[in-house]
C-alpha cells in the first residue's frame, strides 16, 4: 500500500482493483467454505451430545455475546495494526474453536469451542474492510461484492463437502473444517500484501481523526443503515438457528426426516444463489433500481417466503419459499453493507465493519433464543410468521431511513 498516489495513478488502479482483490477472495472463500462445512452439522452434532432446541440456540447466543465484545475491538485494531495481522489471529482462533469441537464429548467443550471462535471472531469484517481499502469509491459496492461471493462460494462448497463426509462420522467433517481454517491462515500470510496503519488508503485520502465519541455520534446515515441491518440480521439469525430442526420436524426425503446432508444440500443451494446474486444480479439490479427501491423488495421477498413457508406442504413448494428467502436475504445484506461502507471515511473501516459485526451479534444472541423457544414448543408456523412479521418491519423501516434518490441521505 504505497502513499502519495496522483490523480492520474489513482485511475490506472481503479482498472486493476479487482485482480487486486483476487487474494482476498481465496482467502475468504476458503474461510468460508470452514464455516459452511460447521453450518448445516451443528444443530445435529449438538442434538446427539443431547442439546435442546434452546440449547441449540444458546450455543449460536453464546457465539454472538463474545462477537459483541471482541467486533468493536477486533475492528479498530485492524485499523490500528493493519488487516492481515488481526486477520491471521481471528483465523488462528477460528481452527482452535474447530479443533476442540471436534475432540468435543460433551456440550461443555462445544460451548467453549463456540466462545473461543467468538472472541477471535472478526474475519469477515475485516476482509470487508480491506476490499473497501483496496478499492476506488466508484467500484466499492462490487469489491465488497467480491467478498460476499467468496463468502457463497464457501456456502456452496462447504455444505456439500459436509454432506459426503458425514458418512463416515460426525467428526469428519469438523476435522475438514479445522484443515481449511489452517490452509486460510497460509493463504493470508502467503497472498495478502502487508498493510500499516500509517499507509495511505490506494483511493482516497484519510479524513483527520477525531475522538473515537464524535465519530459514532457523527454517523447519521451509517446508523439509519445499521438500523435496518439490526432487523436484517434478527430475521437472518431466527432463520439460520433452527431451520435444521424446521426441516427435519416438516419434510422427509427418501422416506426419512432430513438431518446433516439434507440440510447441507440446502445450504449448498444458498451459496449457489448467493453467487449468481453478486456476480450477475446485482450490478444489473442497480441499472433499473436504487438500492432504496432494492432493500424494499428484498424484505418483501422474504415476508413472502417466510410466510408461505408456514405452511408450504410439498418439496417444490419448499424449494420455491427458500428461493425467496435467499434471494431477499443475499440482495440485503449486500446493498446494506455497500451502504455502509461507502458513509464512512476510508480509514474507518475497521471501526464501522467492527460495530456492524457487534450489532448483528447483539442479533444473535436474542433471535436464536427466541427461535429456541418457538421450535422447541413445536410452534413451526409462529416461528415461520414471527420472521414473516420482522421483514415486514424491515419493508417499513427501509421505506422511511433510506433516501429515495442515491447520494442524498
Amino acid at each position: 500500500m504505497g502513499t502519495g498516489f496522483t490523480a492520474g495513478a489513482d485511475e490506472g488502479l481503479r482498472g486493476d482493483s479487482s485482480l487486486a482483490l483476487i487474494p482476498t477472495f481465496i482467502v475468504v472463500a476458503v474461510d468460508a467454505t470452514g464455516m459452511g462445512i460447521i453450518l448445516p452439522l451443528l444443530p445435529f452434532y449438538s442434538q446427539r451430545l443431547g442439546a435442546t432446541p434452546f440449547m441449540i440456540g444458546a450455543l449460536i447466543s453464546i457465539y454472538a455475546v463474545c462477537q459483541l465484545i471482541a467486533g468493536p475491538i477486533v475492528g479498530m485494531l485492524s485499523d490500528r495494526y493493519g488487516r492481515r495481522k488481526v486477520l491471521v489471529v481471528s483465523q488462528i482462533g477460528t481452527c482452535v474453536g474447530f479443533v476442540l469441537l471436534a475432540i468435543a464429548g460433551n456440550l461443555t467443550l462445544v460451548f467453549l469451542a463456540r466462545i473461543i471462535d467468538g472472541l477471535t471472531s472478526g474475519n469477515i469484517s475485516v476482509a470487508h474492510a480491506y476490499a473497501a481499502e483496496h478499492s476506488a469509491p466508484s467500484t466499492r459496492k462490487q469489491a465488497l461484492g467480491m467478498t460476499s461471493g467468496a463468502i457463497g462460494t464457501g456456502l456452496l462448497v462447504g455444505p456439500a463437502l459436509s454432506g459426503l463426509l458425514v458418512h463416515y462420522g460426525d467428526t469428519y467433517p469438523v476435522w475438514a473444517a479445522a484443515v481449511l481454517s489452517l490452509i486460510s491462515i497460509v493463504a493470508t500470510i502467503a497472498l495478502l500484501s502487508p498493510d500499516h496503519p500509517a499507509s495511505e488508503p490506494l483511493y482516497q485520502q484519510r479524513v483527520p481523526e477525531p475522538t473515537l465519541a464524535r465519530t459514532i455520534a457523527g454517523m447519521r446515515y451509517a446508523w439509519r443503515v445499521l438500523a435496518l441491518l439490526i432487523v436484517f440480521f434478527f430475521v437472518n439469525s431466527m432463520f439460520l438457528s433452527q431451520i435444521g430442526l424446521f426441516l427435519s420436524a416438516r419434510f422427509s426425503w427418501d422416506g426419512h426426516p432430513f438431518g446433516a446432508r439434507e440440510l447441507g444440500a440446502v445450504f449448498a443451494y444458498a451459496g449457489f444463489i448467493n453467487m449468481v446474486v453478486q456476480c450477475l444480479l446485482i450490478t444489473r439490479a442497480n441499472i433499473f433500481a436504487s438500492d432504496r427501491i432494492i432493500v424494499l423488495a428484498a424484505f418483501a421477498c422474504m415476508a413472502i417466503g417466510f410466510s408461505g413457508l408456514a405452511f408450504a406442504p410439498r418439496i417444490s413448494l419448499l424449494v420455491l419459499f427458500l428461493t425467496l428467502i435467499i434471494v431477499g436475504m443475499m440482495f440485503t445484506r449486500s446493498t446494506l453493507t455497500a451502504e455502509l461502507s461507502r458513509s464512512t471515511a476510508i480509514n474507518r473501516q475497521g471501526m464501522i465493519m467492527g460495530l456492524n459485526q457487534s450489532l448483528m451479534s447483539g442479533a444473535n444472541i436474542s433471535a436464536p433464543l427466541l427461535s429456541g423457544v418457538l421450535i422447541g414448543h413445536q410452534l413451526f408456523v409462529s416461528w415461520t410468521l414471527v420472521m414473516a412479521a420482522v421483514a415486514v418491519i424491515g419493508v417499513v423501516l427501509a421505506g422511511q431511513l433510506l433516501p429515495p434518490q442515491p447520494g442524498k441521505p
